[in-house]
């Protein structure tokens, strides 16, 4: 017994030392000692890294693609790019619970548009600082400027709620029943409507003057609503009830930048005259704009109509038609006419709201883009020409210098005639005629004398200088001698790689 009770404990301390020695191990690891620290493993945080980038969205809202297309409508009617800056857009009102300033906002709406229009930030501090410390800012200036704020929030101004219960109880000996229940549930539902309007104006930037007739004022509505219901049973006084209650709210800075993202789409729409409701699905025309380019249309001349008629003619895929020239030739009349009654109009103003109101955007811009670069192109072939003609023009100068200074006259006179005609409002080639003119003249003999009583015979003609005719004669000035030069008093050579203005 003693024997079996001193194995007994032996065996005891060994596995208390090898539990003791495994606990040690352990308590002594690394990951354990994380575990107890509460360290966080790096696949852990990778993990979370994957869950993080899976949450991010890109922010739209439901004018992304209305401003977009707004962008390719002012590429289709070939409107000139603007420059475009704001005031604080701020909060009128006295909610707190509305954002203070919305020009952020702006911003992005109208750097979605595009190209077309580009926004100048005011930022005078930040100028500023770049100047005192060297940076050489080449400051563009707005043509026109955004203001306005938000200046209503109605809340709540419609609230409904409606609820209903319904409750059974029985108890014990009601219908022969040996126990007591109860039991019940309700319907409860309720909603809201809140206001918010933003108000937009344009100013010019220079005089500081709003422009007549552009703003946009809307509105939009936020709701809110609230759903619950309840069921509950007891038996013999013991049960169970189940209570749900569901609250939602639209956001009201979403709602905000839709108001600002349609407020830009519609005052800047006004400022280019184009039909900006068009970019918007299932909005309505604005009739007040209409009507006022149809008066507009037809308070212009016959030149300017049958102009404006061309150019949207030419939108709709029409090119047998000038565009540059505003003569009202039969052809021209023609063409309009037969327009006229190919779109089912009655006269020239139907026409013209008719073709501005219906342009086929990706066909416009296609046919934008190829004039422009045929444009482009002709600019090109023109200014090679211009440059071929100027190094021509300093050539013969060069050469008539050199004749007229060795006293061939007329050799002269013929060269600085042909420069004349490249550029006909130099003033070097008619001076240096007109000189060489005069010094003919001079040259030419005098007649010879005859008797008194003889009949007085006609006088040899002067010898003329040839082909010079065609360049106006300067007045009449003395004689200089036929080997005196006269480049100090000379124009400079033409230089091709500068604009010349003839």
């Amino acid at each position: 017994m003693v024997m079996k009770r001193n194995t007994a404990e032996f065996l005891s301390v060994c596995w208390r030392m090898s539990a003791g020695v495994v606990i040690a191990g352990l308590l002594s690891s690394c990951a354990v000692v994380d575990w107890f620290a509460g360290k966080t493993s790096d696949d852990e945080v990778k993990e979370m890294d994957k869950e993080l980038a899976k949450s991010v969205e890109k922010k739209t809202t439901a004018y992304d693609s209305s401003l977009k297309k707004f962008g390719r409508m002012l590429d289709a009617y070939n409107i000139s790019p603007v420059r475009v800056q704001s005031k604080l857009i701020s909060n009128k009102t006295a909610e707190k619970g509305l954002p203070d300033d919305v020009s952020r906002m702006l911003i992005s709406a109208v750097n979605k548009i595009g190209r077309k229009v580009v926004y100048v930030p005011y930022d005078p501090s930040y100028v500023i600082n770049e100047a005192n410390t060297g940076g050489d800012i080449n400051r563009a200036l707005p043509q026109i400027v955004v203001a306005g704020g938000i200046t209503e929030f109605d809340k709540d101004m419609i609230e409904k709620e409606r609820e209903l219960k319904s409750e059974v109880s029985i108890q014990k000996g009601d219908y022969g029943s040996n126990y007591s229940h109860d039991g019940g549930l309700g319907y409860k539902a309720g909603s809201g409507v809140s206001s918010i309007t933003l108000d937009i104006q344009l100013m010019n930037y220079r005089t500081q003057t709003y422009l007549s007739g552009i703003q946009a004022i809307n509105r939009i509505n936020i709701r809110k609503t609230k759903l619950g219901w309840g069921i509950g049973y007891f038996f013999q006084g013991s049960g169970l009830s189940f209570q749900y209650s569901l609250r939602k709210k639209q956001g009201k800075y979403y709602a905000i930048r839709l108001l600002v993202e349609l407020s830009v789409l519609e005052v800047l729409g006004k400022y280019f005259d184009v039909p900006y409701w068009k970019c918007v699905d299932g909005m309505s025309a604005d009739t007040t704009m209409i009507a006022r380019l149809r008066d507009e249309f037809d308070m212009l001349d016959d030149a300017r109509q049958v102009a404006y008629l061309k150019e949207y003619l030419f939108f709709h895929g029409d090119t047998g038609i000038d565009r540059q020239s505003n003569a009202l030739t039969p052809q021209v009349l023609s063409k309009i006419d037969q327009a006229v009654s190919k779109y089912g109009c009655s006269n020239r103003t139907d026409l013209f709201i008719k073709l501005w109101e219906t342009v086929p955007l990706d066909q416009a811009r296609a046919r934008n883009k190829q004039y422009e670069r045929q444009a482009a192109r002709a600019e090109r072939q023109r200014q090679n020409a211009r440059q071929q003609n100027i190094a021509r023009y300093n050539q013969l100068i060069g050469q008539a210098d050199a004749l007229y200074n060795s006293g061939k006259l007329r050799e002269a006179a013929d060269a600085y005639r042909q420069a004349g005609q490249i550029f006909p409002g130099q003033n070097d080639p008619k001076a240096m005629l007109a000189r060489i003119n005069q010094e003919l003249a001079a040259k030419a003999p005098a007649p010879a004398a005859v008797p008194a009583a003889t009949p007085a015979p006609a006088a040899p003609e002067v010898p003329s200088v040839p082909a010079v005719a065609d360049v106006p004669v300067a007045p009449a000035a003395p004689a200089a001698p036929a080997k005196k030069t006269v480049k100090s008093k000379k124009e400079k050579p033409l230089n091709p790689f500068k604009s010349v203005e003839w």
